[in-house]
């Protein structure tokens, strides 16, 4: 997978862990992204659905990793607190592209874990 990343989006613990978190769900590296996730986390895919628990959430990973992507751009990562977000996009192995943002919440101000996650994600390839 080839990767687009700003040197500036790692500066800082929250920024590298945002950014990690990212890669590892791009290049399905499913394992590695649990390890960074609360127990009780909650994934609201926006306009699609919500999943809650570590189980389900692996799972739907699982599913999502059958359009591999080959091509990672992070625009920017902004962290706030216990709060942070990442805009970019990936080109998928069909050949679609996808613009992605993400918003997550931290258990705590130190970052070390994600409770939830809010996505979304457009198409940019029109007809």
């Amino acid at each position: 997978m080839k990767l687009n990343i700003k040197p500036d989006c790692g500066n800082a613990p929250k920024r590298a862990l945002v950014k990690d978190l990212t890669c590892y769900f791009a290049s399905n590296e499913i394992e590695k992204a649990i390890g960074l996730l609360d127990t009780n986390i909650t994934w609201t895919l926006v306009g699609d659905k919500t999943i809650s628990g570590i189980k389900p959430f692996r799972t739907v990973l699982q599913v999502m990793r059958q359009n591999k992507v080959q091509e990672l751009t992070i625009y920017s990562i902004i962290t706030h607190g216990k709060e942070a977000a990442v805009n970019g996009e990936m080109v998928l192995e069909d050949g679609s592209t996808l613009g992605f943002s993400d918003f997550y919440e931290f258990t705590s101000a130190k970052g070390t874990r994600v409770k939830a996650i809010v996505s979304y994600l457009v198409s940019k390839n029109h007809a």
